[in-house]
This record gives C-alpha cells, sequence and structure tokens, in this order.
C-alpha cells in the first residue's frame, strides 16, 4: 500500500494533462509563444510525474514518465518535449538514489527511440498535423518496453515487472486517445470555420476576378450609407461598363474574352485603389468613392479611361476595349442603395447611347432622355415587324461631268404616329443598341430589292443601289449567304446591290469582318468605303479590306474653295485611291464651285444636295430614271 498512492497519482498526470491541454488549445495562440506555454505544461506534468512515481526504499519505480514524454512529442513537438526531457532528468538527478543512472538512461533512451520513430511519422500519421492512434501504441509500447527493462535491471521482479510497463502503456493510450479526440474535434472545427470563410468568400466575392461581386457591393455600400447617416458627407457611386467584350468571346473564344476581363479587372483595381470595386456581371463593374467635390470623382474617372487607351496584350492578340461610365451621387441617409444603384444604371444607359468611351453624371433629365429610347424601342420593334411606319428613300450619284445617274444610295426614314418624323441618326442608334438593326437591315435590303424589280416591271433600267449596313451584321456569320438569297429570290444580279459601311464598323472586330466582306465579295456584292477622311480612316486597313469604292467624307469637302489644306487632302485622297484602282465619290456636295473644284482634281462621281436631296422611289423614277431626266450639271441649288 505504501506505493499505491504515488502510483495512482502518477497514472492520473497524464489524466489531468489532457483536462489542462483542453483548457491551454482553446485560447492559446500558436507559433512560438504557444509553444513556450506547452513547454511549460509537459514539463510541470513531467515533475508530477517524477515526484510521485519514485518511491524511496528497497528500490526505485519509474513509471508515467514514458507517458509524460510521448504525449509532449506527439502532442506538443519536439520542444515541448526536450523540455520535459531536461525536467526529467533534473528531477531525477535531484532526487537521487541508487537507481538515479537508471531513471535517467530510460528518460533518455525513451527519448532517442521516439525522436526515431518520428522518421516513420508520415506512416504512422498519414494525415498532415493530426496524431493517429498507430503513432500513440508504437510510442507508448516503446516508452513501456524501456520500462520493463529498467524494473528488470533494477531488479523488481513479480507482478510489478509487467503490471507497470502494462499500466503505463494503458494511460498512454488513455490520455493519448482523449488528446487525438481533442485534436481531431479542434480540426474539424478550424475546417468548419475555413468551409464558412469560403462560403462567405464565395458568397460575396467574384471567383473569376477577387474583387467584390454584385452582393458584396450592396452589402459594403449599405454599410456606408449608415455610417453616413445623418452627416453632410456624399457618396458616389460609379457604374463602369466595359464595351466589346462579347465580340470577343464570340470571334476568339471566352477563354480570351476572360483573360481580358481579368487584365481589365487588374488594370481598373491599380487605378481605383478601392476595396469596393466590385464586378457585377461579365463586362460591368461598380465602385463607391467618398468625395466632397464631383470634379475629385471626374479626375478618378479620367485615370479609368486613361489605363484603357492602352492596348491589351493577350495570346498573341492586341486588342483596345472601350468603356462607359455612369455616375450617381448621394448624400447622408436621402437616398437607398436602391435609388444610387437605379440613378447610376440610367446615367449608364445614357452614355452608351451617346457613344463607347463616355462618362454621364445622373440628373433629373436623363430619366426624360431614358424614356425615349425606351419609347423609340418598342415603336421600331413593332415598325421593323410590319414594315408600314418605314420608307426608303434615294439619293443620286451622278457623274461630276455630265451630272447623268450613276447609282443611288438607300436611305431609311421613319415616320410613326405615335412619335412623328424620327431622325435616321436618333432611331439607327437605337436599332443598334437594342439589336433590331439586323431585322432592320434585312427590311432594308428586300424593299431594295423590291424597288428595282418594280422600276424594271415600269420600264426603267434599276441604278445600281447602295445599301448601308452596320457593324452587328458583319458579325452575323449568315449575312452573306442570306443577302444572296434575297437578292436571287427577287431575280436580281449581285452586282446591283453595293454594300456601304464606315471603316469604325469593320474595326469592331477585324478578323471576323474582314472575314465575313470577303465572303460578301466572293458572292459578286461590291463594296464601298463610307466616310473615308472623317478621321478614322486608316491607310493600313485600308490595303486589307476588299473595297471596290470609297466615298470622301463630307467634311472633307466642305472647306474645299475656302481652304487650302481641304484642297490637299482631296489630291491625297484621289492619288491614294488611283494607286488602289478605287472608284471614289466625292459626298456632301453642295456647290457649283465645289463641284468645279472636285472635277480638277479628278474626281468623277459625286453626291449632295448640289445633285439633288433624297427622293422617293416615284420622284427618282420621274427625275432621274425617264428618258428625260436631266443629262447635264444643274447649276442652281436645288430646293431641299
Amino acid at each position: 500500500m505504501s506505493t499505491l498512492f504515488p502510483v495512482l497519482f502518477s497514472a492520473l498526470t497524464p489524466i489531468a494533462l489532457t483536462s489542462v491541454y483542453v483548457a491551454l488549445r482553446a485560447w492559446l495562440p500558436g507559433g512560438r509563444q504557444g509553444n513556450l506555454h506547452m513547454s511549460a505544461l509537459f514539463g510541470a506534468a513531467m515533475w508530477l510525474a517524477m515526484m510521485s512515481s519514485v518511491h524511496h526504499g528497497q528500490f526505485t519505480i519509474a513509471d508515467m514518465r514514458g507517458a509524460i514524454l510521448v504525449l509532449a512529442f506527439l502532442f506538443g513537438g519536439p520542444i515541448p518535449a526536450v523540455v520535459a526531457l531536461a525536467v526529467g532528468v533534473a528531477t531525477r538527478t535531484w532526487i537521487g538514489g541508487p537507481s538515479a543512472p537508471i531513471g535517467v538512461a530510460v528518460l533518455a533512451t525513451i527519448f532517442v527511440g521516439i525522436f526515431f520513430l518520428a522518421r516513420w511519422r508520415t506512416r504512422l500519421a498519414p494525415e498532415p498535423g493530426a496524431v493517429s492512434a498507430r503513432a500513440l501504441a508504437t510510442m507508448g509500447a516503446w516508452a513501456s518496453l524501456n520500462q520493463g527493462i529498467a524494473l528488470w535491471v533494477a531488479k523488481v521482479h513479480g507482478p510489478l515487472l509487467v503490471a507497470m510497463p502494462l499500466s503505463q502503456f494503458c494511460v498512454t493510450m488513455i490520455a493519448g486517445g482523449m488528446l487525438i479526440l481533442i485534436q481531431q474535434k479542434t480540426n474539424l472545427g478550424r475546417k468548419l470555420n475555413e468551409q464558412e470563410d469560403l462560403v462567405r468568400t464565395l458568397l460575396v466575392r467574384d471567383r473569376a476576378s477577387g474583387l467584390l461581386n454584385r452582393t458584396g457591393f450592396w452589402l459594403e455600400l449599405d454599410g456606408a450609407l449608415r455610417r453616413l447617416s445623418g452627416t453632410d458627407d456624399k457618396i458616389v457611386v460609379l457604374l463602369i461598363s466595359i464595351r466589346r467584350l462579347h465580340n470577343v468571346s464570340v470571334t476568339l473564344g471566352p477563354r480570351l474574352s476572360e483573360s481580358l476581363l481579368t487584365e481589365a479587372a487588374r488594370r481598373l483595381d491599380a487605378v481605383v485603389k478601392n476595396p469596393a470595386l466590385a464586378r457585377f456581371d461579365d463586362g460591368t463593374f461598380g465602385l463607391f468613392v467618398m468625395a466632397d467635390r464631383l470634379d475629385e470623382t471626374v479626375a478618378l474617372v479620367d485615370k479609368v479611361f486613361a489605363a484603357f487607351r492602352r492596348p491589351f496584350h493577350s495570346h498573341g492578340h492586341d486588342l483596345h476595349l472601350s468603356l462607359n461610365i455612369g455616375i450617381s451621387s448621394s448624400s447622408g441617409d436621402r437616398d437607398s442603395i436602391e435609388t444610387l444603384i437605379s440613378h447610376g444604371n440610367q446615367a449608364l444607359a445614357r452614355s452608351v447611347m451617346l457613344g463607347e468611351n463616355r462618362l454621364q453624371v445622373y440628373d433629373e433629365h436623363i430619366v426624360v432622355q431614358a424614356v425615349r429610347p425606351m419609347k423609340l424601342e418598342v415603336e421600331l420593334r413593332r415598325a421593323v415587324e410590319t414594315g408600314s411606319e418605314l420608307l426608303l428613300r434615294y439619293q443620286p450619284k451622278v457623274h461630276l461631268d455630265t451630272g447623268k445617274l450613276h447609282g443611288v444610295e438607300a436611305l431609311c426614314n421613319w415616320d410613326s404616329p405615335a412619335l412623328g418624323k424620327v431622325a435616321p441618326d436618333e432611331f439607327i442608334a437605337v436599332a443598334e443598341t437594342s439589336g433590331l438593326i439586323v431585322p432592320l437591315g434585312d427590311w432594308v435590303l428586300r424593299e431594295t430589292c423590291r424597288q428595282l424589280v418594280e422600276w424594271r416591271r415600269l420600264g426603267f433600267a434599276p441604278p445600281v443601289t447602295s445599301v448601308n449596313l452596320s457593324a452587328k451584321q458583319l458579325l452575323d456569320d449568315d449575312f452573306p449567304e442570306r443577302s444572296l438569297r434575297c437578292v436571287l429570290g427577287h431575280d436580281l444580279d449581285p452586282s446591283q446591290i453595293e454594300f456601304e459601311l464606315t471603316e469604325s464598323s469593320v474595326m469592331t472586330d477585324p478578323i471576323l469582318s474582314i472575314n465575313v466582306l470577303n465572303r460578301i465579295k466572293a458572292l459578286g456584292f461590291p463594296l464601298s468605303l463610307d466616310d473615308f477622311g472623317s478621321g478614322a480612316s486608316n491607310i493600313g486597313h485600308l490595303k486589307a479590306l476588299p473595297f471596290d469604292c470609297i466615298k470622301i467624307d463630307k467634311s472633307v469637302i466642305d472647306d474645299l474653295g475656302t481652304s487650302d489644306d481641304a484642297e490637299i487632302v482631296c489630291k491625297a485622297i484621289y492619288g491614294l485611291g488611283c494607286a488602289m484602282h478605287l472608284e471614289m465619290v466625292a459626298e456632301g456636295i453642295e456647290t457649283e464651285a465645289q463641284r468645279v473644284q472636285l472635277r480638277e482634281i479628278g474626281f468623277t462621281l459625286g453626291q449632295g444636295f448640289y445633285f439633288s436631296r433624297a427622293l422617293s422611289a416615284d420622284e427618282l423614277a420621274a427625275e432621274w430614271l425617264a428618258p428625260s431626266h436631266r443629262s447635264r450639271v444643274q447649276v442652281e441649288h436645288p430646293s431641299r
């Protein structure tokens, strides 16, 4: 009985150790400070085990010191194990006695053994950061074996030779098992926390760009508005739309489009340096800033535009992306999130209508301006479906020498019962943004073909008629064949329909556009480049485009007779056209002096109010197609 209490106390020490370990793990920080606390814990446990397990008398018994070392090494790491070893050696040496060298040797051999067993820890504990039952049993058995040898060397025989090592092994497994359960629960809790953090991140973050998503942006904006409540501070919301991404995706694939979007997000993030920057969808971003003055926000917008003037380099392509930005602002708590976002969207929509690379700040007039495009779209959709409100008018292209008809350009007019006469510039812009431009273009081609057939039925020689194309029609892969079917279905030759388009429409997607233009040209349709010299012309592009004719923009013609520079530009364009064997038409001629000067330069074809305004089909037939049509240049300016 004299040894029973020390043995029980020593056996309970590892059990008590688990309770302290749980408490420490609940609040201890990691890293070096955590190691220091764990070292103190296992050192104190070793001291208690040593003091309770050494019985002075006939012999010395070593029991739970091995359990402490195993638990310290497996659950604390090398540093707490070394501290426990040092405490054990120092304590056993201090206690002394004839068995002290044996006790010190036991501690040393146990530590050396578990240290080398740790080399196989990847097999014993396959999960990083987790202690397996196999590792605990292996190292516990080693500690018990050393204790048994120590007892035999100390000439302890009988039941204690088996009971003491076995009791140490059992206590090691019990205490270690409890610690394994604690460790597994801790790891599971950490993984659950990581999963919660991931879910929380996915809810508020865009996975592709790492920026806030729409939900995250709304939460951040809501918090900002709450902080502004009752103050005079102003919050400004910017909505940024990146254009042409859809065209890039269709032409070059979604992978390149996603790469461009990622780079665009990086540029925006680098410029605005704002944690509230968010990506709403494929090409729309949003952010909000605190600004006392609107010009501070405009300065930020200028930096954004400047960042996107540089081309994007991706997969061997140099591409330019344009922007549209809408701005709305609020003061304090007078506006809600919904109001701010709605105003920003209205400003952004207005910016898109005005063209690429535009900034629009919300004001009350935008609401009125936003309503008309919606009405226009609704009425235009109905007009395209019925065709009853649309009308084609034809403006002649004439020979500058004789005034005889060379061809005509078909121009679409719209007289809406609900909206009145709508200018082509206005409804064409709505058709472009709404996607109605493709069915509208198909209607224009069908109506042109029908009118040519009608003139032929009346005995007139149908003139070559130009039909304008938009960028979206060029992006329609079926357009060339669909146009050919329409022309042949009216028993016409493709050479009777000339397609006119601007260089900017081609440059929306040069690769796809050139491919479609080559197919159109191969089917027999003539091609004309409109508005040449307007500022967007590029000689390098012109060489790659399969045009038969270029039309000189009216802005070049206007200054003839009053500016030497205008004459120089006209001569340069004429020389370029001759060198490339292109037919040339000077459009926008309004005076006899302009006609004469153009003819002196070398131009043979012209178009403009000087010769005729756009005419209805009957007017054109009577004035230009009938045998009595004028065959000389009119000196007097026609009525408009």
